[in-house]
């Protein structure tokens, strides 16, 4: 995979944000997004050396042309401030760093919300858990990267809600299906 920062096939999520939001990215306002993409090899979720913090973060911005980003992550070293994008350290496994991250973010209700952090079950629960509150009604929570392991773990957790979810599952040739699921939860 020449030319790319990391070893692995992308995503196709674009594709699907794109079906969501093409006919109204700018009326959204608030956009949040938890992982930055760390390139601290040491770091669990790390995309390695070469990876580009934030790239994600300043995509949202260019997409959503009217909206604020706010990005949170672990790793303290790749935060940054740019104009309409603001970022956090929060680690998404503790639900007394998610509160601290939410009193440092201020009143903000969020179109869209993404978790796209450690990628486990558990960090999962504890961070929507702790943030579904700051989803603006007709919002979209989505989950990214989901293994197969892991959704069944989020599953078995979402079936004791009262929330609206969905798994879906874009299939891109030749890697594997379960390689690019996510779960979307609407309010």
């Amino acid at each position: 995979m020449k030319g790319r920062p990391f070893k692995w096939a992308p995503h196709t999520y674009a594709d699907f944000y794109e079906r969501l939001f093409g006919h109204c990215r700018e009326h959204v306002r608030n956009v949040f997004e938890c992982g930055l993409g760390t390139n601290n090899p040491e770091l669990a979720s790390s995309m390695g050396e070469a990876g580009k913090p934030g790239a994600s973060l300043r995509l949202w911005r260019s997409y959503f042309p009217n909206a604020e980003i706010v990005g949170a992550d672990i790793d303290g070293d790749i935060l940054f401030t740019e104009e309409r994008i603001r970022t956090f350290q929060c680690d998404q496994t503790d639900p007394a760093a998610i509160a601290r991250l939410w009193e440092q973010v201020g009143d903000v209700d969020f179109d869209l919300m993404i978790d796209d952090g450690l990628h486990t079950a558990q960090a999962a629960i504890t961070l929507l858990e702790n943030s579904l509150r700051r989803l603006k009604p007709g919002g979209l929570y989505v989950i990214e990267d989901v293994a197969i392991d892991m959704m069944v773990e989020l599953v078995i957790h979402l079936k004791t809600t009262q929330l609206n979810y969905e798994v879906v599952t874009l299939h891109r040739p030749p890697v594997q299906l379960g390689d690019n699921s996510m779960v979307v939860i609407r309010r």
